[in-house]
């Protein structure tokens, strides 16, 4: 058994070490860079008047109130009661917010790399109730691009966007 074992290891090993990593040269020319916010930005979690919707995403009906995320900015709130008469009620700012799921009077979304957990039992007075650090990965490419673009520096902050720029010594790459 402790024979097999090394051999497993060792093979291992050998498989590893005959493994190369390309490197990508540096590219200049046009691609996409990130867009950051500071850190410190993101606890700037609160109830903003209501505003039209950009880049939207995840819909989260509950009763008579749908909730309509939009990317890295926050979470628009209507009144569906009467559909011809659909009203814009608030707007929760919650910055790099990806993704969020509600349970109760809870909202639960991501903030860059943490969970934010909002209490929204009165829709105009949000209450952050706590927030767990670290614990989510965020994207660190541009969604549905491929090509070359600027590799995240996490040190800069949170990325909120991708814009087109000129790219100087640009490495990372994306190709589905």
């Amino acid at each position: 058994m402790i024979h097999k074992l090394i051999y497993v290891f060792v093979s291992c090993m050998a498989l590893c070490a005959s493994c190369t990593k390309t490197e990508r040269e540096f590219y200049d020319g046009q691609g996409k860079k990130p867009v950051y916010l500071p850190l410190s930005e993101l606890h700037d979690v609160k109830n903003e008047p209501p505003t039209p919707i950009g880049l939207s995403g995840t819909l989260f009906l509950r009763d008579t109130l749908l909730f309509i995320l939009e990317q890295r900015k926050g979470i628009h709130v209507f009144n569906i009661k009467d559909s011809l008469n659909t009203l814009n009620l608030a707007f929760f700012k919650i910055p790099a917010i990806t993704d969020f799921v509600i349970s109760g009077n809870l909202l639960y979304a991501d903030s860059w790399k943490d969970l934010v957990i909002i209490d929204i039992s009165n829709l105009h007075q949000i209450q952050v109730t706590d927030r767990i650090v670290d614990v989510i990965s965020p994207v660190l490419y541009p969604p549905l691009f491929n090509g070359i673009y600027e590799c995240v520096d996490e040190s800069k902050g949170a990325v909120i966007n991708w814009e087109d720029a000129l790219l100087e010594d640009a490495k990372c790459v994306t190709i589905n």
